[in-house]
């Protein structure tokens, strides 16, 4: 990978935890969590650690999809 998709991907890393912090829609913060980590797995994978790479991915998986099903369920009892 070039060094300059590598500072592209960790410039991207910075805006998304920045937007994470900020952004007012939780469903949204989700969805930028979850691009945060397969970024985040891209970069280690790179960065040649795998056993790291997969555990990120699985983790992001798991608490992405677990916190999409928790986000449409407080928005449903909400209205």
């Amino acid at each position: 990978m070039p060094d300059w998709l590598v500072f592209i991907l960790l410039t991207f890393l910075i805006v998304a935890a920045l937007g994470v912090v900020f952004i007012r829609s939780l469903l949204y913060a989700v969805i930028i969590f979850g691009g945060f980590s397969l970024v985040m797995a891209l970069l280690w994978q790179h960065f040649n650690a795998p056993d790291i790479a997969i555990t990120e991915a699985a983790v992001g998986v798991g608490t992405t999809v677990l916190m999409v099903a928790v986000v449409t369920r407080v928005r449903g009892e909400e209205h």
